[in-house]
């Protein structure tokens, strides 16, 4: 039975149907078989389009990459009206490569549909040419044909990124059975109609390196067991011994804790007996439940010690594994730095000579520097002494005082000054009157009759 435009079931949104959907003379032509695309192209384009469109968001919406001819006519049944023209439709998405057979697909996921076509034409010609043979031979099984599976490749790959999204970023480094993956789905809300559907999709992660998978035989059929999910990009995919031992560790940590919780639920259950016994002043039937709760706490306390020691052990994995990943990077910068050394030739010996060489160099540099500054300075002073030699001739000076230019160190310097010039200089002193002592008169006298 079909399932009208926003119906829902049992509180589930269901598929919508699109508005055409409810229009019967348009639905009538659309249920019929195809007539011929030379009779009216244009009609026979939007026909398709529309199955197509609407047979790809069914199957979105419905997390279904694997469907069958009579799953679609089940699907878009009109009352009692199948459509006549899905199998016209299937045929035309598989010449378009927009589906693949199950059994091709997952025979050889991997394969493009250039080598699907190699592999089938040359690895299986005798299957495939005995199957064209008796379809063009005996009359088609249209019951059979309409059970034949089909995987629609872009809801394919729609459904392999929701769960590479939702589900693989937020478990990395986790190694997950079959059933706990398919949980996880179902808990981060991606949409899986069949454990088929998620085979074909955890297959197609293998395929493209994203996950790692571990199969066991199970009825005399081959089914995905372990599902690997890496911890970055570039891991190793191969499940090994010490997966399989963290694994079973992880298996007995959700065990024990499990039967701690039922363990603590029984404990209060015999201790509300128990009150309830002593209320009805039963006190054997109460010393019976509190002894059994005794017996019930002792267990407790066991698997509570157990669960300490795989707790333990985990984390000591997990350290040992960072413990790797750190010395791994150490080995990986030594020699990084080693053949970066190797390459630009820096070794003690070289930085020793260049060091060397720069030292020689700075006192050579030193010593040209001190030999052109004395060579200066000889220079301005012997200039010096030629300027002030010409001032004097201008100035019609014959007996100049002397004064050095330069100063030396510990050197004072030495002032030469005739008799004539001091008397000048002492008749131009101003003296306040009444202050000259006659002794300083008699000096001033006896200095200008020598």
């Amino acid at each position: 039975m079909s399932l009208a435009s926003g119906d829902k079931e049992n509180g589930k949104v269901q598929f919508s149907f699109p508005a055409s959907w409810k229009d019967n003379a348009l639905m009538q032509v659309q249920f019929a078989m195809f007539r011929s695309r030379h009779l009216d192209t244009e009609d026979y384009d939007a026909k398709m389009k529309f199955w197509k469109d609407l047979i790809a968001e069914y199957l979105k919406f419905s997390g279904r990459p694997i469907f069958s001819l009579r799953d679609l006519q089940l699907q878009f049944m009109r009352g009692d009206q199948l459509p006549a023209c899905l199998d016209t439709v299937i045929s035309e998405m598989q010449q378009r490569k927009q589906i693949r057979s199950r059994s091709e697909f997952e025979h050889d996921p991997a394969d493009s549909w250039g080598g699907w076509l190699v592999n089938s034409l040359v690895k299986r010609p005798l299957s495939w040419s005995w199957s064209k043979i008796k379809h063009s031979v005996v009359a088609e099984d249209l019951e059979a044909s309409s059970l034949v599976e089909w995987i629609h490749l872009d809801v394919l790959n729609n459904t392999c990124e929701l769960i590479t999204e939702k589900v693989l970023r937020e478990n990395s480094g986790k190694l997950l059975h079959f059933d706990a993956f398919k949980s996880l789905c179902k808990s981060q809300e991606v949409r899986i109609y069949s454990d088929k559907d998620l085979c074909v999709c955890l297959l197609t992660l293998n395929v493209r390196q994203i996950v790692g998978l571990e199969f066991q035989i199970e009825k005399g059929l081959r089914q995905i067991h372990l599902v690997k999910i890496p911890k970055k990009q570039g891991d190793d995919l191969n499940i090994s011994q010490e997966d399989h031992a963290v694994h079973n560790l992880q298996n007995t940590q959700a065990q024990l804790l499990k039967q701690l919780e039922d363990l603590e639920e029984e404990i209060k259950l015999n201790d509300d007996k128990a009150r309830q016994y002593l209320k009805e002043n039963k006190r054997q039937m109460a010393k019976t439940y509190l002894r059994k709760r005794h017996l019930l706490e002792k267990n407790h306390e066991r698997r509570s010690i157990a669960l300490h020691n795989i707790e333990s052990l985990l984390s000591s994995v997990d350290e040992a594994q960072n413990s790797g990943v750190v010395l791994d990077a150490y080995k990986i910068g030594s020699n990084t730095l080693k053949k970066v050394l190797s390459d630009s030739g820096l070794k003690y010996d070289n930085v020793d000579e260049v060091l060397a060489d720069v030292r020689d160099t700075l006192d050579q540099h030193r010593e040209v520097q001190d030999v052109m500054s004395n060579s200066v300075v000889e220079d301005v002073s012997q200039e010096e002494d030629q300027l002030e030699k010409e001032l004097r001739e201008l100035c019609g000076e014959s007996s100049p005082a002397v004064f050095s230019p330069l100063i030396k160190n510990n050197e004072k310097a030495e002032v030469v000054i005739t008799d004539e010039e001091m008397i000048a200089m002492l008749q131009a002193l101003e003296v306040e009157d009444g202050t000259v002592s006659q002794s300083s008169t008699r000096t001033v006298k006896a200095v200008q009759g020598l």
